[in-house]
């Protein structure tokens, strides 16, 4: 009797143990950024300055946070395009943590590029979400918006 309670009372800290994984999200330091790493996504390689998260399930799923020199929308379009990216769209907003984020979609080989840059503090930051063209390019389901709102 004693030993179903002592397996009992070690199952129920086990299931407790994981589900506490599942409710406080991994947090990634980029420079002098620090943020949440959405779900179902992973480290895939991480610098001082840079990270590159995977999709769990595909690795055509991307996303890469750099600290860049300096954000300038126009000449970075610019490079694109004569890169050969084809141009989607652009927006400018205010993130709800009231960061002036700067979203540019782009198209090549097949697959689709949402590109934010945004200024935190002293430092220019790029994030770059990449996946196959046969998705759909729906900003509401962007992971990236996860990543931008838990910046801190």
């Amino acid at each position: 009797m004693n030993f179903n309670k002592i397996i009992l009372a070690l199952l129920v800290v086990f299931l407790l143990a994981s589900s506490t994984s599942i409710i406080f999200a991994e947090e990634v330091k980029v420079s002098g950024i620090s943020f949440d790493i959405p779900g179902n996504y992973s480290i895939n390689k991480t610098t001082d300055d840079s990270c590159i998260l995977k999709y769990d399930g595909s690795d055509n799923y991307t996303i890469s946070v750099i600290q860049v020199e300096s954000s300038n929308p126009i000449l970075e379009k610019n490079s694109r395009l004569s890169s050969g990216f084809t141009f989607l769209s652009e927006e400018n907003y205010t993130s709800e943590n009231g960061l002036d984020i700067n979203h540019q979609n782009f198209k090549k080989n097949e697959s689709y590029f949402s590109f934010y840059t945004f200024d935190e503090g002293n430092s220019s930051y790029m994030m770059i979400y990449t996946f196959p063209v046969h998705d759909n390019l729906d900003n509401r389901t962007n992971p990236v918006n996860e990543i931008i709102e838990s910046i801190q």
